[in-house]
């Protein structure tokens, strides 16, 4: 899964307009962060913004959808959320290593539609949302990255057509940049899903942050047994969504069941073949252990030539010394011989 480097929230208002996210970004740095502030202070809302990103149009209380930030005396036009990405080596394409995906939304089209990319119009009591999302892809940072895309320039707010134009631009602006334009929410999940950012998981992250502390009741309240885990969360949240994301298919249960029994049986196969590597991992042991049995014999074959070499010398000094001590016997012979032959002749004398 690819990591948070920066995060941007720009123009959304909230408290009935009393509280601000002007133009705010915050560094992850591909780390876990800590964001603390006071109630009020804009957590959860700054929570449901970025959570735009992965999760279009989602909630994390049903009494706060985001809808709610277009309602009368809200003050908001148009709001913006990015989340800048550190994709994974894997996914990582003509040396793209940054993606940044963006949520842009406006009140949904009614009356005064001819002020929605402008001035603040006066909104129902309850108000639809019109969004669009995109991405761009980048090698290092630049003049449209997450944090100098110019979502204000010269004090100036953009508009919703405003920054959809900027980006088809951008677009075809040459190869410093790769950018992607969604309108349709299924199409940029299925999209974004190639780069390890899944549904399921951030379904996961919304349920546990639907309020403060809500990881035990979520658990408790959801998933009570490990059944429960693996059926209503395993199979029926990640592997099911998932699957209908990957393939862009809505509930086909026959194709989800076979599939389900196809990879049970892939598990069966790969079970038998873990096995099957036990046995090799075993043959390879005892090939191992032979082979440092027989290194020993070889070291000894090595060392003959070098024995019979030093038993070689051995015997040439052996045999010089005896041959020289020969030579001295005959020495010591002669000169015997040669005394007893003097004092024979000189008794005869």
């Amino acid at each position: 899964m690819p990591q948070i480097n920066r995060i941007r929230v720009n123009n959304v208002k909230y408290n009935f307009g009393t509280q601000v996210y002007d133009d705010f970004v915050m560094r992850f740095n591909c780390q876990n962060t800590i964001y603390d502030l006071a109630n009020g202070g804009g957590k959860s809302l700054l929570m449901l913004l970025l959570m735009q990103n992965m999760l279009p149009n989602c909630t994390l209380d049903d009494k706060q959808p985001i809808e709610k930030l277009f309602r009368q005396g809200s003050g908001n036009t148009c709001i913006h959320s990015l989340v800048e990405w550190k994709l994974d080596p894997c996914y990582q394409k003509d040396g793209f290593r940054f993606m940044t995906t963006g949520f842009c939304a406006r009140k949904g089209r009614g009356t005064d539609d001819e002020n929605q990319d402008g001035q603040e119009q006066t909104a129902a009591p309850t108000a639809s949302v019109e969004y669009f999302h995109y991405c761009i892809f980048y090698r290092e940072f630049g003049d449209n990255d997450i944090k100098n895309l110019p979502l204000v320039s010269n004090g100036e707010r953009i508009t919703y057509n405003g920054l959809k134009a900027y980006l088809r631009d951008l677009e075809k602006g040459g190869y410093k940049y790769v950018v992607k334009i969604f309108d349709r929410k299924g199409d940029y999940q299925s999209f974004i899903s190639n780069y390890g950012i899944y549904e399921s998981a951030w379904e996961i992250v919304r349920g546990i942050n639907k309020t403060e502390g809500h990881v035990r009741t979520y658990f408790e309240s959801n998933y009570k047994t490990s059944r429960k885990v693996v059926e209503d969360l395993l199979i029926e949240e990640i592997i099911q969504k998932s699957f209908n994301n990957k393939l862009s298919v809505d509930n086909d249960e026959g194709m989800m069941a076979q599939t389900l029994m196809d990879i049970k049986d892939k598990l069966v196969e790969l079970s038998k073949k873990h096995s099957q590597l036990g046995a090799y991992d075993s043959q390879i042991a005892a090939i191992d252990s032979f082979k440092e049995y027989l290194s020993t014999y070889e070291a000894f074959y090595n060392r003959k030539e070098e024995i019979e070499k030093q038993l070689y010398d051995l015997l040439l000094v052996a045999m010089r010394k005896v041959i020289r001590r020969i030579r001295n016997l005959r020495v010591r012979m002669t000169l015997s011989l040669r005394c007893m032959m003097s004092l024979h002749t000189r008794r005869k004398l």
